[in-house]
């Protein structure tokens, strides 16, 4: 392991991807952006950050909701470019994560999930629907015969969960899986697989997992810490989801055309994974990026390169000036140009 020199910090805009540290203390703070690939910070303002509450999505889109008027629209931090959505009601809860269920334009349709954090509650809407639809799942929610299952906690709070393929999948128990389906006729569907989580090696007690998709496939990603030193990486697994098993498959390398980029997001609450192209956007393939959100106030961003079997700690926050933010750093990731014609409402 070998750690960097503190990066120099610069007036410009950063290349996506970035992790962002938001003060968020007054309307005209200006994040701090670092990019991973320049190994750079530049504190440039964000108009939408500043204006509107935002939520992150692994496919690099940001739901953006106006307090004022309630009105919601998708927006893409590489260019600006953003999605007409309905009005939400009454806003959304203090604690939510939101995915897309596909990318806009995709022909299964793209359908866009908030899950509320601290109750079992998500909101839908549909890309071109005039309204977002409201859900609760209940405890028991799986019965097989007539012998009610394990009670259902919360979706996706301190979970991983990704969506492949139009479908949601989630942690659930040591023996399954959770998926959510979309279908226009009987609309949001809850069902499970069945799958034997990884074994996790007792002499590693504290670990983080993550689910994310990559290039139409399945990850989980574990992070094990040394012992109870949340501070230091002991040792990762990678494992690829076999669906026609459908088994966990462990990979020792992910590709030289792509990174994984973890952690951020919400300290306790959320668990953040999704995958980026490498050469597109000048970062070395088969490397993962956890942003170690268990130590919130290093901010380390660990660099492992899978290849080699080599870690490279960063520390891009770690400066006189930098409190403790309100939100722990997170990623505004690049994503794919959507095509007007796919059926997107853009916003001119």
């Amino acid at each position: 392991m070998e750690s960097v020199q503190d990066p120099v910090v610069s007036p410009s805009p950063s290349p996506l991807p970035v992790l962002v540290h938001d003060l968020g203390t007054q309307t005209d703070d200006q994040p701090t952006q670092y990019s991973i690939s320049s190994q750079a910070l530049s504190t440039v303002a964000i108009d939408e950050l500043r204006r509107y509450r935002c939520f992150v999505t692994p496919q690099g889109w940001v739901l953006a909701l106006d307090p004022a008027s309630c009105q919601t629209f998708l927006w893409r931090p590489q260019d600006g470019e953003r999605i007409q959505l309905p009005p939400k009601e009454h806003g959304f809860p203090e604690s939510c994560k939101c995915l897309l269920s596909d990318m806009p334009g995709a022909a299964s349709g793209c359908s866009v999930v908030v899950f509320d954090l601290d109750d079992r509650q998500l909101w839908v809407c549909k890309i071109g629907a005039s309204d977002w639809d409201s859900h609760r799942y209940e405890p028991a929610m799986y019965v097989k015969g007539k012998i009610p299952r394990m009670s259902m906690r919360n979706i996706a709070k301190c979970h991983g969960i990704a969506a492949v393929g139009g479908k949601i999948y989630f942690e659930l128990t040591a023996r399954e899986m959770g998926v959510i389906e979309f279908n226009v006729k009987e609309g949001l569907k809850l069902d499970t697989i069945e799958v034997d989580m990884v074994d996790l090696p007792l002499s590693t007690p504290m670990a983080s997992m993550y689910l994310l998709e990559s290039c139409g496939d399945l990850f989980l990603v574990v992070i094990f810490f040394d012992g109870d030193n949340v501070h230091k990486i002991a040792n990762h697994a990678v494992y690829k989801m076999d669906f026609l098993e459908p088994e966990w498959c462990e990979v020792h390398e992910i590709g030289a055309d792509r990174v994984f980029l973890l952690g951020g997001d919400m300290l306790g609450k959320s668990c953040f994974g999704a995958s980026c192209l490498a050469a597109d956007h000048g970062l070395r393939g088969n490397h993962i990026y956890f942003l170690n959100h268990m130590a919130t106030t290093e901010s380390f961003l660990h660099v492992i390169d899978l290849k080699k079997g080599t870690e490279q700690v960063q520390r891009p926050f770690r400066h006189d000036g930098y409190n403790m933010p309100v939100r722990s750093p997170f990623w505004l990731l690049p994503t794919e140009p959507t095509l007007q014609a796919q059926g997107c409402n853009l916003i001119p």
